[in-house]
């Protein structure tokens, strides 16, 4: 397996951390959330494993380029809005989410139409490049990040004021039947593997097979960021209250601090470290997104000193989207729309393994 597959997984996990999955999650805390996440562990490896073994069979293909070589014209138009759709939300999602975040705790007087404007400028210039450029952009990122990532999980478990009754107390309430909800917000930490949708285009390694170690890899490091984002809020929040913190991973990094530090207090270290990694995570959806577009609609006349300025038009569509919500949505709507999405996402799921037995299947005959 191909280690940017790896990096694709990882940040969508690490960024989810930050996501209204949390929130989610602890809302249904009495309610199925440690049964919920345990399925999601499972439903999370078959899901890497059937992304990772189909795309495998065809190196260097992306999703797209597959459905035109070996599905009808009636599926495949359909499937390319879908992914352009669902791709542009999530991407939409962190940056909303992220936009909310800085004004609440960081730049309380800056208009959010600043906030979000900020985070398009430069993102703009990143779903531009090419596949193979935003892959060794994730790399650089993410290389210098998972290590400070590490360090604030392992700080808020060791923390003096983390409190193992709280945990127990969270765990005694695994006898609860799953909530889809709940269920659905976890599986999504797993979800960045379907990245591969485009990103395979730039994996052209011969065929290879998904084995259990790598399973095991991506099924430990799951299930290590699934207990972080859910029990760190509770084992230092405490269990009863929790729900009533908007953002739980941002009002937990507030209550570490680190007494030897040059920076005392853990959110300082937090937000920009999470900014850094939301930024890939928003790079990563939305070139998906703007990849897909051009299958979609694709002017072949529209060109200015032989660069065709098709992808700009869809990068005007993505600002102009993406402004308007900014300001109509709140951070009760955001929630309440990141759950429907959420949601989604396991159906979503087996239409694509629909269509991944459909093409393989064609591409026997």
């Amino acid at each position: 397996m191909n280690r940017f597959v790896y990096y694709l997984i990882f940040v969508n996990m690490t960024a989810n951390m930050i996501s209204a999955v949390p929130k989610i999650l602890l809302d249904h805390r009495m309610a199925g959330t440690i049964v919920s996440i345990l399925l999601s562990v499972i439903f999370g490896l078959i899901l890497f494993y059937i992304n990772g073994n189909f795309f495998n069979q065809f190196p260097g293909k992306d999703f797209p380029a597959l459905l035109k070589e070996y599905a009808p014209s009636w599926m495949y138009w359909p499937f390319n809005l879908l992914i352009a759709s669902v791709w542009f939300a999530a991407g939409l999602m962190t940056l909303i989410t992220y936009s909310f975040m800085l004004k609440r705790f960081l730049t309380p007087d800056m208009p959010i139409t600043w906030i979000a404007s900020s985070f398009l400028i430069v993102i703009s210039f990143g779903i531009l490049m090419n596949t193979k450029s935003v892959l060794y952009t994730v790399e650089n990122v993410l290389i210098f990040s998972l290590p400070l990532v590490l360090f604030l999980i392992y700080k808020s478990f060791s923390s003096e004021q983390f409190e193992w009754d709280f945990v127990r107390e969270a765990i005694m309430h695994f006898n609860h039947l799953p909530n889809y909800s709940a269920f659905s917000a976890a599986s999504f930490i797993f979800a960045g593997v379907s990245n591969m949708i485009i990103f395979n285009r730039a994996f052209t390694q011969t065929k290879t097979r998904v084995t259990w170690k790598q399973m095991s890899i991506i099924g430990s490091i799951g299930t290590l960021v699934l207990a972080a984002l859910y029990l760190s809020p509770i084992g230092l929040n405490g269990f009863e209250k929790i729900e009533h913190l908007v953002y739980p991973a941002i009002s937990t990094s507030d209550t570490l601090r680190m007494k030897f530090g040059i920076i005392e207090r853990v959110l300082y270290l937090f937000l920009p470290l999470f900014l850094a990694i939301s930024f890939l995570n928003l790079l990563i959806h939305w070139h998906v997104a703007i990849e897909t577009c051009k299958n979609i609609i694709w002017f072949k006349k529209f060109e200015w000193k032989k660069n065709n300025l098709t992808p700009y038009l869809y990068l005007i569509i993505f600002w102009i989207i993406t402004l308007i919500l900014v300001n109509a949505l709140s951070e009760y709507t955001l929630l309440l729309y990141s759950r429907y999405f959420y949601n989604l996402i396991p159906p979503l799921t087996l239409l694509f393994f629909f269509s991944f037995w459909f093409i393989k299947r064609r591409a026997k005959l």
